[in-house]
C-alpha cells in the first residue's frame, strides 16, 4: 500500500510542475504569438500537453480514489476532494476557455486561462501536501 501512496506523491507532484509551468509559461506565451498563427500554434500545444496530462490524470483518479476508500482518513478524503476541484475546474472552465480560443484566439481570453487557472495550481499545491502528510501518517 505505502507503494500506491508514494506513486501518489509522485504523480500530484509531477502534476503541479507541469501546471506551474503552464500557469507561469505556457499560458502568457499564449498572447505572443501572432493571431495568424495561434489556431495551429494552439492545436499543437493542446495536442502535446493533453500528451501528458490525460494519463496522469486518469491514474492519479483512479489512486486518489482507492486511497480515499482503503484509508478513509481526513487527508485521503483531501486528496480526492483536491483533485475532484481539479477535474470540475478542467472540465468547467479550462476546456470551454481553450475551446473558445482554439480557432479565434483573443488576448481577454488568454487572460481569463491564466487566471482561471491558478485554481488548479492551489489545488494541485494542496493535493501534494496532503499526499505528503498521509505517507508521514500511514507510512513513516
Amino acid at each position: 500500500m505505502s507503494f500506491l501512496l508514494f506513486t501518489n506523491f509522485f504523480l500530484s507532484s509531477v502534476m503541479f510542475g507541469v501546471i506551474i509551468i503552464t500557469q507561469f509559461v505556457s499560458y502568457p506565451i499564449f498572447s505572443k504569438v501572432e493571431m495568424s498563427n495561434f489556431a495551429t500554434y494552439h492545436d499543437d500545444y493542446v495536442r502535446r500537453i493533453s500528451f501528458i496530462v490525460v494519463p496522469a490524470m486518469v491514474v492519479e483518479l483512479f489512486i486518489s480514489a482507492f486511497i480515499y476508500f482503503y484509508f478513509t482518513t481526513l487527508n485521503s478524503l483531501l486528496i480526492f476532494l483536491s483533485l475532484i476541484f481539479i477535474f470540475i475546474s478542467t472540465f468547467i472552465i479550462q476546456v470551454p476557455i481553450h475551446n473558445k480560443i482554439k480557432f479565434r484566439g483573443r488576448r481577454f481570453l488568454f487572460n481569463r486561462l491564466v487566471k482561471t487557472n491558478m485554481i488548479r495550481t492551489f489545488f494541485w499545491f494542496l493535493k501534494c501536501i496532503f499526499s505528503f502528510l498521509i505517507i508521514v501518517e500511514e507510512v513513516l
